[in-house]
């Protein structure tokens, strides 16, 4: 009997307790994890990627062809406008320089021959048996006046064929190739003894090296057409350069491609189609830090300011609940759910924070509908 007694009170003791604590836990509030409306800047910005690059460069390429006989500069030197940078060396086909030493001989004897018929009529002449403006004698003289420019430019022609120089009156006709700007030599694309392909081929000509003003520095990328739709010239940007990622470059946009590039193109085999297209944009006015050294080719990422919103009301975006297209926040309260729904009003989003500009205070506490899983909003 007495350890029946014992069990008993045990159990009653037990689910005394048990309820007592219930009633005690019911009848406080649920605790959830809040946030603080803070103040802050939101900033709406467009991404391109792409590279830096010089504003202005050139191609340095050949009139003539021929093999690369002298090189006078080396990559990364400072060259003046009018520096001699290539020396390009002839190498006329046999059949080039026959032709060229043929054509010559023949402009020769038509001059010969014309000067013996000028002379035959200039003897009439002196013996008064034809006066000087007889049309024949006239036209005489302009023939051979024609004659002697033609064996001078076939004379010429020859020399630029065999050697590369060649003088007309008093200027010089060289192979040398002189620097068509100030500047620095990006790369050398040739070797001595290499043959090149000119400017006057058919074929596309050899580039030989390539010069740049390091001094004036751009960026150039794409963005998508969804960001390129809301681009002007004038706005700011942000430059982070791969070689110096803790680094903010400013500058401002100052080109956006009227005509997309193709950034997706689809494979070969596919029918498929690009989903989409970039456009090309560039960025000058490049503010660069003293101790940061930009090279040709750094790649780079452009944050393209569209808008921006300072010292405004700011939430998370993982705060919001939506009921249906309706923003809402939810504000604890002491109620048996243990929060309320607030409508608010949202302006600009940067895809994490969100500008609030109607229905909650400064530093109010708003529960963090991120972590609400599974509870019921009311």
């Amino acid at each position: 009997m007495a350890k029946t007694w014992i069990v008993s009170a045990v159990c009653v003791a037990l689910l005394g307790g048990g309820a007592y604590f219930y009633l005690q836990s019911s009848d406080q509030p649920l605790a959830f994890p809040t946030l603080t409306v803070e103040t802050g800047t939101i900033e709406k910005q467009a991404v391109a990627v792409g590279n830096i690059v010089p504003a202005h460069s050139v191609s340095i390429k050949s009139q003539i062809d021929g093999i690369v006989g002298e090189i006078y500069v080396s990559v990364g030197e400072k060259v003046k406008q009018g520096q001699p940078l290539i020396k390009v060396r002839p190498n006329p086909t046999p059949q080039a320089l026959t032709d060229a030493s043929t054509d010559l001989m023949r402009s020769e004897a038509e001059l010969e021959s014309a000067k013996q018929k000028l002379a035959n009529l200039k003897s009439l002449v002196e013996q008064d048996i034809i006066p000087k403006n007889y049309d024949e004698y006239v036209s005489a003289r302009s023939t051979v006046k024609s004659a002697q420019a033609n064996v001078l430019q076939k004379r010429q022609n020859l020399e630029l064929i065999r050697s590369g120089e060649a003088s007309i009156g008093n200027a010089r006709l060289t192979s040398t190739i002189y620097a068509p700007i100030d500047g620095t030599v990006l790369n050398r694309k040739v070797e001595v003894g290499e043959p090149i392909i000119s400017t006057q081929s058919s074929q596309e000509a050899t580039a030989m090296m390539s010069l740049a003003d390091m001094k004036s520095l751009i960026f150039k990328g794409s963005v998508s057409e969804h960001d390129a739709a809301q681009l002007s010239a004038g706005m700011p940007v942000v430059l982070t350069v791969a070689p110096y990622p803790d680094v903010e470059i400013t500058g401002v946009l100052t080109k956006v491609a009227i005509q997309s590039e193709n950034l997706n193109s689809p494979a070969s085999n596919s029918s498929a189609k690009s989903f989409d297209n970039g456009f090309g944009v560039e960025v000058g006015e490049l503010s660069i830090p003293k101790e940061v050294v930009l090279r040709s080719g750094f790649s780079s990422t452009a944050k393209i300011t569209l808008k921006k919103s300072e010292n405004v009301l700011t939430l998370p975006e993982r705060a919001l609940q939506f009921n249906g297209e309706t923003p809402n926040v939810l504000i604890p309260d002491t109620s048996e759910q243990g929060f309320h729904t607030q409508p608010v009003k949202l302006g600009l989003s940067d895809g994490i924070n969100v500008e609030v500009l109607d229905g909650v205070e400064l530093n109010e506490e708003i529960i963090d509908n991120s972590m609400m899983a599974g509870v019921t909003h009311g």
